[in-house]
């Protein structure tokens, strides 16, 4: 499951809708001040916005300090309050399946009061009837006057590149509805769908016209199938609810019953499991800033987590001192290797037991007195226990701390740790060339490469470097050309995102360089590629 698109409209600098291609490596490129960092922010925005339906952000819950949005009048473009923000993002689930939702089972209390429930828990599944490839999630942000503060004023879902549902709120947030809903949707067309004898219908609006009153609620564009929430935003894990309003009156017998919880089942799985997914990929990314801090001298790693801390890189030690040994040895393979970074550094992750020097445990080896065997292991076992982390020198054979060598080391370690992490599914890097020379930008590419052989990985970076470019465009083409080295993963066009971002009068604009299959350039690329390297060789 990936992010494949990203699609921004009156955010920052940009006025008219943008869409970024995210393939699994994503790069972006343009001159300084251009508004690379708009893409970093929007998915920050994003994420505090389904998370914590935070519509005035200034910080953010994955980064520092150092990362500030600045809210709602800060991100919309021009500052201009009459305007919407939209963030549209779509994902390929590639293989997973939309949540499922416990629902209740709807039994008539009363025939004077239809709208009154006693409520069983049920489960209804979607996927076992629909083929659903590819889901999309769409945010407008509005300001209201009434509040005097931002609001989500509608959330929209759809499935397989067609829209589904708009769900809207009442500027003061006190009426939310599903304005839009496409019942005809092509990918709810059942054939085969043998409980309700669906022939020509689609099984969702056959459910859908057994329940709902078409008098109070309308159709079209004039729906109003009002739901029982204060946002627009669903309750994540749980369930829609329909209000009883827009219900018909259920029958004495029949299927009613079982139809209001079914429908409001297949609609959760539609309306809110894309959200859902769209948060747990956004709850797996982590941000790297473009300056990250060398831990100082005496570095006590956290013991809790806090995903803070990898905008400024001490995540990557955090994660480090409290990892496996297993996974400490694969990044010290992939910083020491020849065919890997070569950075001439490996990692020791050495653990030590403190000894009071006033303790009887000390006063018994100095001396050279006998303890009882039980008496020895119940000393040993109370001592607390510390780890140090060192950097080995390949070449002069010596164990140096990381203060005590040349910054691009400590730079390139959080990103190599980000990339190799199994728990971050985006990795959000800013100049991860920093301070490295150009034979480990090269490399830096070689490891992007092997973490996305998973499908899972996707990687966003903004650079400036034509070194990390360079390596992507060979591997593309010894890759078609059969010629990888073996220690080299293949790479294909399709799994490379290359844009320019610049400056307009119109606003912003983002353009996608295409690469061809022998890793050149489709068609031309603008000013600033390989151009000046070709100027001073002249």
């Amino acid at each position: 499951m990936r992010i494949t698109t990203i699609t921004l409209e009156n955010f920052k600098g940009i006025r008219e809708p943008v869409s970024v291609q995210l393939k699994p490596i994503t790069l972006l490129f343009g001159p300084n001040s251009a508004g690379k960092s708009s893409i970093f922010q929007a998915l920050h925005y994003l994420r505090e916005l389904l998370e914590r339906n935070n519509t005035d952000a200034d910080r953010s819950i994955a980064a520092d300090e150092s990362f500030d949005l600045g809210g709602f009048r800060n991100l919309v473009h021009n500052h201009d309050l009459a305007r919407r923000i939209r963030l549209k993002a779509a994902i390929d689930l590639a293989g997973e399946e939309l949540p499922t939702y416990q629902q209740r089972s709807i039994t008539r209390t009363d025939a004077e009061l239809p709208g009154r429930f006693d409520s069983d828990l049920t489960e209804w599944d979607i996927n076992q009837h629909v083929d659903i490839a590819s889901v999309s999630v769409e945010l407008e942000i509005a300001w209201s006057s009434q509040l005097g503060k931002p609001y989500i004023a509608s959330y929209a879902t759809g499935f397989n590149g067609t829209p589904f549902a708009s769900v809207v709120s009442s500027e003061d947030g006190k009426r939310v509805r599903i304005a839009e809903l496409n019942l005809s949707h092509p990918a709810l067309a059942a054939a085969e769908y043998g409980r309700l004898d669906a022939d020509s219908w689609n099984f969702l609006e056959e459910i859908y016209h057994n329940v709902v009153s078409e008098t109070i609620v309308g159709s079209g564009s004039d729906l109003n199938l009002y739901i029982e929430a204060s946002s627009v935003l669903p309750n994540w894990g749980e369930a829609l609810r329909l209000a009883p309003l827009c219900l018909v009156p259920p029958p004495e017998d029949g299927p009613y019953n079982s139809l209001v919880g079914e429908l409001e089942g297949y609609l959760s799985q539609l309306i809110v499991g894309p959200g859902e997914l769209l948060l747990k990929l956004l709850r797996g990314s982590r941000y790297i800033g473009p300056i990250r801090k060398t831990p100082p001298r005496n570095y006590t790693s956290l013991r809790s987590v806090d995903e803070t801390r990898w905008s400024s890189g001490l995540a990557a030690w955090d994660l480090l001192y409290r990892s496996p040994k297993s996974f400490v040895e694969q990044v010290s393979s992939w910083l020491s290797r020849e065919d890997r970074l070569n950075s001439g550094y490996s990692l020791r992750m050495y653990r030590y037991k403190k000894l009071d020097m006033d303790g009887p445990l000390y006063r018994a080896l100095v001396s050279a007195s006998l303890l009882e065997e039980e008496d020895i292991a119940l000393n040993i076992s109370h001592l607390p226990e510390e780890q140090q982390l060192i950097l080995f020198d390949e070449k002069r054979q010596l164990e140096v701390l990381p203060q005590d060598i040349g910054i691009g080391i400590s730079q390139m370690l959080p990103v190599a740790v980000g990339a190799l992490d199994k728990a971050t599914s985006v990795l959000l890097v800013e100049q991860p060339e920093l301070h490295v020379h150009p034979g480990l930008q090269v490399n830096i590419g070689d490891l992007f490469i092997h973490q996305i052989q998973d499908e899972t990985k996707l990687f966003i970076v903004e650079t400036h470097s034509e070194h990390l470019l360079l390596r992507l465009l060979r591997r593309i083409r010894e890759t078609s050309e059969d010629e990888l080295p073996p220690e080299a993963a293949p790479l294909q066009p399709e799994q490379l995102s290359v844009n320019y971002i610049e400056p307009s009068e119109e606003g912003l604009k983002i353009r996608q360089l295409l690469v061809s299959p022998d890793g050149d350039s489709l068609g031309a690329w603008p000013k600033g590629f390989f151009e000046e390297r070709a100027g001073e060789l002249l």
